[in-house]
């Protein structure tokens, strides 16, 4: 029955307390908030900065004046003048050997006779004509009559006259070998008519040119001389 009694008077001893303690709250609330905006709107005091002003840099010298342009001289063009070589002619230091060898047989074609004809007449004789005679001669004639060089005859020898002399190029591609030449062979030694049987490369000429300047002892047979076809075989070997 006493508990209602009691229960106000202890509300009324909290109250007067706690009335303060939200004072004091507030005060220490606002003062923090105060404080907190003085400080923040509170004028700063800067150090003052010293500043040094320099004169400024001289200005640059000026640029020199443009070079005075030169009149241009017009260039005369160079005659340029080619340069000719100069062919040398290159003669072998020694003079090519050559070996003249005597002719070897060579096979002889036989012609076919003729009915009622000689053993060794000529084709076209007429019956009753001496060999080696001429169509329409006299017997005993003095006219020569080209023969063919066989082995009953005495060969030809040298006399006089130049060896073949090899050209720039054959030496060039060193060329040597065998040459077989066939020429006339006259009563007096004169050699013409010549041509090439077989053949060395660049050097043709220079043989046929060398024979034909040389002078022989005519061919005999049974010691007469005659006039023959004789085959010439040089071999020729490049100086050392």
């Amino acid at each position: 029955m006493f508990d209602n009694i009691t229960a106000a008077r202890q509300s009324l001893r909290r109250g007067p307390p706690m009335l303060v303690s939200i004072l004091l709250h507030g005060a220490a609330i606002g003062l923090g908030i105060a404080f907190t905006y003085a400080r923040a709107h509170m004028k700063g005091t800067e150090e003052p900065v010293a500043v040094t002003f320099r004169p400024p840099p001289p200005p640059p010298p000026p640029p020199p004046p443009p070079a005075a342009h030169k009149p241009k001289t017009p260039r005369t063009p160079k005659t340029v003048t080619p340069k000719v070589s100069a062919q040398v002619m290159v003669q072998p230091k020694e003079i090519p050997k050559t070996d003249e060898k005597p002719p070897e047989d060579l096979p002889e074609e036989e012609d076919e006779g003729v009915e009622g004809g000689v053993e060794g007449g000529v084709v076209g004789g007429i019956q009753g004509g001496v060999v080696g005679g001429v169509q329409g001669g006299m017997i005993g004639g003095t006219a020569p009559q080209r023969m063919e060089f066989n082995d009953t005859m005495t060969p030809p020898k040298l006399v006089s006259g130049p060896n073949p002399q090899y050209t720039d190029k054959a030496l060039e591609h060193e060329v040597q070998g065998l040459i077989v030449v066939k020429c006339v062979v006259t009563l007096e030694g004169v050699v013409h008519g010549c041509r090439v049987v077989q053949s060395l490369p660049f050097m043709d000429r220079a043989v046929i040119e060398a024979l034909e300047r040389r002078r022989y002892t005519p061919a005999l047979l049974q010691g007469r001389p005659v006039e023959v076809d004789y085959t010439f075989k040089i071999r020729l070997t490049l100086p050392q």
